[in-house]
């Protein structure tokens, strides 16, 4: 992690992300303290410190980490620059907070602009509707042991297409949260730390209710004996999801997804269904209606269909007046 931090430095290490633990979630947790530590290293360094840091020492580190080189020795992405800048800004916030600051120079430097990004990890309407009824006929499966394990899956596949939730969203998802006869699920520290309710359509609340009662016992045989048994899908979903998402994908001949692919595959099939984008945004969890714009794919084709289909000046069908 390169050079040590000083005494003063990593005390104030220490008391960051004892702050910080509570209001992420651990995912966000572990890859902050990284980016933390990195931070703190660099402003260290410099002459006037954090406490004393400008405008000016800020685009200084911005355009370092333009000049930084990540392990395999290509300049870091400016996904990766934002991941530092954004991480400095939260710190530089924590020291205004706790009296050490009078404000945060961060408040007024822009992040990097990143390339747009086509998501691929997505199936088209008709790909998703293939994979739900191969998932839903888990009585197919091989054996006891790949007919629960296929169960489990179906009824993972039908909430993440139902609500987008995250992965890590989903793993922390207790009995308690889940209100059955409203179709609705709380999350209580999602993305950031934020909690937010998500909605279950129709199908997926049945489905859910029927794993509660039931099925879950079935699934996960034991489960009240085991770690964190409150956890309706078990303390960690595995690879076990992913090895049988991959398995039935390619069995289908569709494009392999992941657990995130549910939750992309959500909002594109919501704004190709004229579904507002405002709705969209808040329907996923974001913050910012650019990112609902990321997770959202418009296709050449679709493009295309859309001007021939609005665009006034098409071409006339014979015996029309031009």
């Amino acid at each position: 992690m390169g050079k040590v931090l000083s005494a003063g430095y990593a005390e104030l290490y220490e008391e960051f992300l004892a702050y910080e633990k509570p209001r992420v979630t651990a995912a966000t947790f572990y890859t902050r303290r990284s980016l933390a530590c990195r931070v703190l290293q660099w402003f260290e360094g410099t002459d006037t410190g954090l406490e004393g840091a400008t405008v000016q020492d800020v685009l200084r580190y911005k355009e370092a980490l333009s000049e930084t080189a990540a392990a395999g020795g290509e300049p870091f992405t400016a996904g990766t620059a934002n991941q530092y800048l954004n991480m400095a800004r939260v710190i530089f916030q924590y020291l205004v907070t706790s009296g050490r600051r009078l404000s945060n120079p961060m408040a007024e430097v822009p992040l990097l602009r990143e390339p747009f990004r086509v998501c691929r990890n997505y199936l088209s309407e008709t790909q998703m509707f293939r994979l739900l009824s191969k998932l839903s006929r888990f009585d197919e499966a091989e054996g006891m042991q790949g007919k629960r394990r296929r169960y489990r899956v179906h009824v993972i596949a039908e909430v993440l297409y139902a609500t987008g939730l995250r992965q890590h969203e989903l793993v922390t998802v207790e009995e308690r949260h889940i209100t059955i006869p409203e179709r609705t699920i709380f999350i209580p520290c999602g993305k950031g730390g934020l909690s937010r309710t998500v909605f279950l359509t129709g199908y997926a609340a049945q489905v859910l209710e029927t794993y509660l009662d039931k099925g879950r016992a079935a699934a996960i045989p034991g489960y009240k004996d085991k770690g964190r048994p409150e956890r309706v899908f078990g303390s960690w979903l595995g690879d076990a999801v992913q090895v049988e998402l991959r398995r039935l994908c390619r069995e289908l001949d569709i494009p392999v997804i992941t657990c995130h692919g549910f939750r992309h595959s959500l909002g594109t099939h919501l704004l190709r269904a004229g579904c507002d984008l405002r709705h969209i945004q808040v329907l996923l969890g974001h913050h910012n209606i650019g990112s609902t714009a990321a997770y959202t794919h418009l296709d050449k084709d679709d493009l295309k269909r859309s001007l021939d289909a609005y665009h006034p000046r098409q071409w006339k069908t014979q015996g029309e007046k031009a």
